[in-house]
């Protein structure tokens, strides 16, 4: 039985019984030539419409011309095998993109909606995103999908010059606009145009193919929006980066990670994500915005350098972001090049605009621009605003009560910030930065913790501040913008960076005020940061000397409370409670009412310490009822824990853990990361107690793993002391043991004694513990123990389930 002839022949045959060759024949159907030599060799079939024009110019019978237009749509043709028209091949598996892909298919299924533009920055993915779409799409466009890259095309007549070629246009003295009217008038087809933000003169030309046409859609790649009447906008974003506290488990699904390790294993199969590596994947992917072009870059790299090794070389990034693959287009041969192809398309004053938002770091405020910025009204800076936005280059952001700020991407800014300095602007700018932001400090009130959200935005430009004042010797600027935020950064900063600061102000001619202030705060960073007791003491020490020398009695007050504290610590009850009587005498001489609530909290600290459980709660009863009065949360939160701590000695568990819940509640609700903590390991023996193992191990993981991040040391002996609690009841008596001695050990290194009453409390589960274990399995257990990492087992108790 003969083989049924395929299209290509059938068209072949018919076009010889008309005696016409294949140039007359693409004359007759207004088609190009290389059109009919394609279809007749099944490489290419024609839209419904042209296979219709055939049928005619061919003079086939009515039965014929069905037959011949159905088998030129026929699935299953040679030619119906090829990809989409003209679409190149994807390399890599797109990730983590379905959201916008339902969203870009849902678009191109409305018959209303037929102009969509993607729009994000350079390197974020536009253009495999289409393509993804244009694989999907051929059932939906059955007359085809065409791509159609104008990367070359700087003006209408190029664009109309590569849509001809993509669709096989032949040459006419028509207009290409014409030509396709008369070509594709009624057929469903989709043009992908990629790369149009150079082309944005073009609008008014794709506008009259919409409505010359009634089954084309469009759909635009470009870093900027064509604001076109009809135009559809789905904006892309770059990938979703992992967070800090990101297992590694999560970082596996994280879809940055994800790249940057697909892309590695192309190169070199062998290559995974490992513990050992994870931490510095999860930096590269900060360092590179998430985007995925600097993803696969930064990948590139690990052919040569590890992980660890590239994330040193990317301080900064744009420089080793470059690629030498040839059938690269130049834009994407580097991060630079990318970024430069934005910034040649935006305007003169938009390019200088660009350059001097550079000057803040990780966003800013409009008020922030207006008194930084030189020479702009208000109006012409929206408008320059609205054009970086518009052109992929800045992002707006808005949170609930803050005020709207711009922010662009780091690389971006990194590229600006170079741009800056080469225009040799930058110093002029970075002065009135500093001057701005030394005005937004000494602006804030002393509740400086009330303004968190406020200044955790501007934390980074508060520190680009302070390093500029240091870099000119600016030290009354700098000491503005540390001391009087020292709560602040004690919370949010490093101390690290804070140690940094403070020596070099003790380098400056200080007034004497604030040399007493800054021995404070570095009494502070040694003894409650870094658990450094005995230095903490010798700074306070020292600081209280000069208040006393000033002669400025709440100072002094304050040194004494502090050196309370460290007293506590370190097991002197006796001097504790001196210094902290001392200091509540202080303040009511001085009629401050919260401060003397506040010693009252502190001297029941120390009485629970003393096992005085009835003494210590009437005084943090009292505390409690004004803190409630004033509505001051962090001292009620800290009054309601210490309470939930004596109910867990009098073994009310019931109550203990409402107040340790109503603590934790306060301290979430203020982004209290310490707070959190203390609430979280001291709810841990409660939930014990009751039997909520599960909710324990949950408990004391978060506490472990805030304090283990913060290099809280002496809340990491509390947390280890109470996970070896933990395990003991659940018979793994090992670990238990490794925990309960690196807790000693912490504590004999801090010189930070347990107190009588949590020994008396702890020492049932000891016990219980070496009835499971011979006493040479105790002792051999507890001292391998000191020789074991704190790091390695604390990774053991994070991964426990």
């Amino acid at each position: 039985m003969p083989e049924p002839r395929s299209f290509g022949q059938q068209l072949r045959e018919y076009r010889h019984q008309r005696q016409l060759t294949q140039a007359a024949l693409a004359e007759e159907v207004g088609c190009a030539v290389e059109s009919i030599r394609k279809m007749e060799a099944n490489r290419q079939r024609p839209s419904r419409s042209l296979a219709a024009r055939l049928a005619t110019m061919l003079q086939l019978s009515s039965a014929q011309s069905q037959l011949f237009c159905a088998q030129a749509r026929m699935v299953g043709t040679a030619e119906a095998k090829q990809p989409p028209s003209g679409l190149p091949l994807t390399a890599s598996k797109l990730i983590n993109r379905q959201s916008e892909v339902a969203t870009l298919q849902s678009y191109l299924n409305a018959e209303h909606i037929r102009m969509i533009t993607l729009t994000g920055p350079g390197g974020v993915g536009k253009t495999r995103l289409a393509l993804q779409i244009a694989q999907q799409s051929p059932k939906q466009f059955p007359d085809g999908v065409y791509f159609v890259d104008l990367a070359q095309a700087t003006s209408v007549a190029e664009l109309g010059l590569a849509l001809s070629q993509a669709l096989n246009l032949p040459s006419s003295k028509y207009s290409w606009q014409r030509q396709m009217q008369l070509h594709f008038q009624h057929a469903r087809i989709l043009l992908i145009l990629d790369n149009l933000e150079q082309l944005l003169s073009a609008t008014e030309a794709l506008r009259w193919l919409l409505d010359h046409t009634t089954g084309l859609k469009l759909l635009l790649t470009s870093r900027a929006l064509l604001h076109c009447a009809g135009e559809y906008a789905v904006p892309l974003a770059p990938l979703r980066l992992p967070t800090v506290s990101a297992t590694l488990n999560e970082l596996k699904t994280n879809p940055a990670v994800q790249l940057f390790v697909q892309r590695a294993q192309s190169l070199n199969p062998q290559f995974t994500l490992t513990s050992a590596n994870a931490e510095a994947i999860k930096h590269i992917c900060w360092q590179v915005d998430g985007l995925p072009l600097a993803l696969e870059l930064a990948a590139a790299r690990t052919r040569l350098l590890t992980p660890e090794a590239l994330l040193a070389y990317l301080q900064p990034p744009l420089a080793l972001l470059t690629t030498n693959d040839p059938t690269a287009p130049a834009r994407h041969q580097s991060m630079h090049n990318a970024i430069n192809w934005s910034y040649q398309q935006i305007s003169p004053q938009q390019q200088q605009l660009l350059r001097q938002l550079a000057i803040f770091q990780a966003g800013c405020t409009l008020d922030a621009i207006q008194a930084i910025v030189p020479n702009l009204q208000q109006l012409d800076l929206l408008d320059q605003l609205a054009g970086l936005i518009d052109h992929s280059l800045l992002a707006m952001q808005a949170e609930p009560e803050q005020p709207q700020r711009f922010r662009m991407l780091s690389l971006i800014q990194e590229f600006a910030a170079q741009e800056l300095s080469d225009h040799g602007e930058l110093n002029t700018l970075a002065q009135r930065h500093l001057e701005y932001y030394v005005m937004y400090c000494e602006s804030l009130s002393e509740q400086v913790l009330e303004m968190r959200q406020a200044l955790l935005a501007e934390r980074e430009n508060i520190r680009a501040t302070i390093n500029w004042a240091m870099r000119t010797q600016n030290w009354p600027a700098a000491s503005t913008c540390i001391v009087p935020l020292a709560e602040f950064w004690y919370r949010y900063g490093t101390s690290e960076e804070l140690q940094r600061w403070l020596d070099w102000l003790s380098t400056q001619p200080l007034t004497p005020t604030i040399h007493a202030r800054c021995n404070e705060m570095q009494g502070y960073i040694a003894a409650f940061l870094q658990s450094q007791y005995r230095a903490g003491q010798a700074w306070y020490q020292e600081a209280l000397a000069q208040r006393q020398a000033l002669q400025q009695p709440a100072a002094i007050a304050e040194n004494l409370a502090k050196l309370g504290e460290i007293a506590m610590e370190q097991g002197h009850y006796a001097q504790a409670l001196e210094h902290y009587r001392s200091a509540c005498s202080l303040y009511e001489q001085l009629g401050d009412q919260e401060a003397v609530f506040a010693m009252h909290d502190c001297q029941a600290m120390v009485l629970v310490r003393q096992g005085q459980f009835s003494l210590a709660q009437q005084l943090l009863q009292q505390s409690l009822d004004y803190w409630q009065q004033q509505h001051i949360l962090p001292s009620l939160a800290f009054s309601l824990n210490y309470l939930g701590v004596i109910a867990l000695y009098q073994s009310n568990f019931a109550k203990a853990q409402q107040a340790h819940e109503q603590a934790l509640a306060i301290w979430r609700s203020l982004d209290d990361q310490r707070g959190i903590a203390s609430a979280l390991n001291a709810l841990t023996p409660v939930l014990l107690q009751q039997g909520q193992i599960a909710s324990a191990l949950t408990a004391i993981q978060a506490s472990l793993n805030i304090r283990w991040s913060l290099h809280d040391y002496d809340g990491l002996a509390w947390n280890l002391e109470r996970f070896g609690e933990l395990l003991s009841m659940q018979g793994q008596a090992e670990l238990a043991i490794q925990a309960w001695s690196k807790a000693q050990q912490l504590r004999a290194e801090l010189a930070l004694p347990l107190f009588e009453a949590e020994q008396q409390r702890l020492q049932p589960q000891i016990i219980h513990c070496q009835q499971q274990i011979s006493s040479a399995q105790w002792q051999q257990i507890w001292f391998d123990s000191q020789s074991l990492g704190l790091a390695t087992l604390i990774e053991t108790l994070l991964a426990q389930a």
